[in-house]
């Protein structure tokens, strides 16, 4: 992700790797994420306050236009708040007030955006890598390692040769799935993860997915406009209606 943030920005991270192990603030919760929103984007404000505690995956339904997207990339450090603060395993991403901003590229975020944004340069193994690499600092054969063992973990590890041009569209999934985990996100988003599906494949992602995010530790936010994956994947869900939460 790149960050294209005006605000000066103080990480509160240290120069180098991305703050896996650092630890929470004086004054603040461990764990999960704490999040108070408020942006403005023209006549446009998003104002959502939300709670997800670790191991917990929530979903946010809306229609297009009710905010969905730029909460996610407000998390994510794609957008700075106007106002508010969020907090992440205790540690502040963003707080206007005290001026603290994490880039997005220094966040601990894995994030699934809806057309999965996978290197066509590269191959799938390499895609894992990637994050390893850039973000960890990791060698290229113990990057790979692991992201071999991802790959085998969502049971497409004969793919890892492949490019994303040869992909099925639920194989690149798993694959920018794989890549968003790699580095063992603290938050994990996932952005319309099965509208870019045609039906049959969808109902396979779902029970893939349905199979895996209970076994992580981080939280979950799973932004989509189908009420069959809220039902399906999250814990609970919140629906958003002109920036606002209409219903949780």
């Amino acid at each position: 992700m790149t960050a294209g943030i005006p605000r000066t920005a103080h990480t509160g991270l240290p120069e180098t790797g991305m703050g896996m192990g650092m630890e929470p603030e004086s004054g603040t919760a461990a764990g999960g994420l704490d999040a108070r929103v408020t942006v403005r984007r023209g006549q446009f404000v998003l104002a959502v306050d939300l709670h997800v505690a670790q191991g917990e995956t929530v979903a946010v339904l809306g229609r297009s236009g009710a905010g969905k997207s730029t909460l996610l990339r407000t998390l994510a450090g794609l957008l700075p708040l106007d106002e508010g603060r969020i907090t992440l395993a205790g540690q502040v991403l963003d707080d206007p007030a005290q001026r603290r901003f994490v880039p997005s590229e220094r966040r601990p975020v894995g994030v699934v955006f809806q057309d999965y944004l996978l290197f066509p340069h590269l191959r799938a193994r390499d895609n894992v890598a990637f994050g390893l690499r850039a973000r960890l600092g990791q060698g290229r054969r113990h990057a790979r390692d692991r992201a071999d063992s991802w790959l085998e973990r969502f049971g497409i590890g004969e793919l890892g040769d492949r490019r994303p041009g040869a992909l099925s569209g639920g194989q690149g999934q798993r694959v920018a799935l794989a890549r968003a985990l790699a580095t063992e996100p603290r938050l994990l988003l996932l952005d319309e993860p099965l509208a870019a599906l045609d039906s049959t494949t969808r109902g396979e992602v779902r029970t893939f997915l349905r199979t895996v995010l209970p076994t992580l530790s981080a939280p979950v936010l799973i932004v989509t406009h189908d009420p069959t994956d809220a039902e399906v994947l999250a814990d609970r869900t919140i629906a958003l209606e002109a920036g606002r939460v209409a219903q949780a």
